[in-house]
């Protein structure tokens, strides 16, 4: 266990050599001891990690990446892409850590760990959540991938502008709203999304729900589905804390919704918890639905 917390701590000094470097650069004035310290580190990284630097360089200049490098792929506190579970709409989340896992199954794949901001009608803050990618032999195209950094997105710009639009009507819904919705919707059973089509009033009222449906939890990581042509990555969404037993615990971080701005709305959730009156069902739904043609696609 030691072990591997060294070998992430190293991990760490990795993402961050291109940070320290400019630090170095921009701040000569610093004491000779205290420059000699950081020359050491910074030097003792580019050896350390020369060979993985190079790797990974000419994958990405080929946009591609392979399995074994995931780890030094994915920087921490970046904002990542992946879809809807329910829907197959774009969303993003925030990257924290990632290893490698295994399945009770025996099925290795690279854990997630991350986080999204959504509200349980009393809370706003910060859902733990985690997404997988199964491993895989030899190169495949970042786009190829269920998950990945949102950088590499081929339509960043528009990803960002609609995923932008969506958090800011997330953050306008968090209270009690009845309005007319048109578009796809779902509710989870037995760990799967039940997809269904709505068009009635609704009821967006997330604090409420909770108390209609205790029980109720979004997806959590398991089995990708082996009949599916699904890529090597698998995108379903649920708690990354084993403490919990809700898979969507809303954890206060002190943000105020009105502080929510630039890469936080893009991780805002993309659905709302709500009736409809039409279906008489309890469900999330999209909360930016658009004609096909506007949903931005890797």
């Amino acid at each position: 266990m030691i072990a591997n917390d060294v070998q992430v701590e190293r991990n760490l000094l990795f993402h961050y050599l291109s940070d320290l470097e400019a630090y170095r650069s921009n701040n000569a004035a610093l004491d000779d001891s205290t420059l000699r310290h950081l020359d050491l580190l910074l030097d003792f990284i580019k050896n350390t990690y020369g060979s993985t630097t190079e790797r990974l360089t000419a994958l990405l200049e080929k946009r591609e990446i392979t399995y074994d490098l995931l780890w030094a792929f994915f920087k921490p506190n970046t904002v990542v892409y992946t879809t809807c579970v329910g829907t197959g709409k774009p969303r993003c989340v925030k990257y924290d850590f990632g290893e490698e896992r295994k399945q009770v199954a025996g099925v290795d794949y690279f854990h997630i760990g991350c986080h999204y901001l959504d509200s349980d009608g009393k809370v706003f803050g910060e859902v733990s959540t985690a997404l997988g990618i199964e491993k895989f032999r030899g190169t495949r195209k970042i786009s190829s991938l269920g998950v990945f950094p949102l950088s590499y997105h081929q339509k960043e710009k528009e990803t960002r502008a609609y995923l932008d639009k969506c958090g800011r009507k997330f953050l306008s819904l968090m209270s009690v709203h009845h309005c007319q919705y048109q578009g796809m919707a779902f509710y989870m059973k037995k760990d799967r999304p039940v997809k269904l089509f709505v068009n009635s009033r609704i009821m967006v009222d997330a604090a409420y729900f909770r108390e209609a449906n205790p029980n109720y939890a979004r997806a959590s990581i398991e089995e990708p589905d082996k009949e599916s042509s699904s890529p090597p990555g698998w995108t379903i969404l649920g708690s990354d804390d084993d403490s919990e037993t809700s898979f969507d615990v809303v954890k206060s971080n002190g943000m105020e919704p009105s502080d929510v701005k630039g890469d936080e709305l893009l991780i805002c959730s993309p659905t709302v918890l709500g009736f409809s009156l039409g279906n008489k069902l309890w469900g999330e739904s999209l909360i930016f639905p658009r004609k096909k043609s506007e949903v931005p696609r890797s």
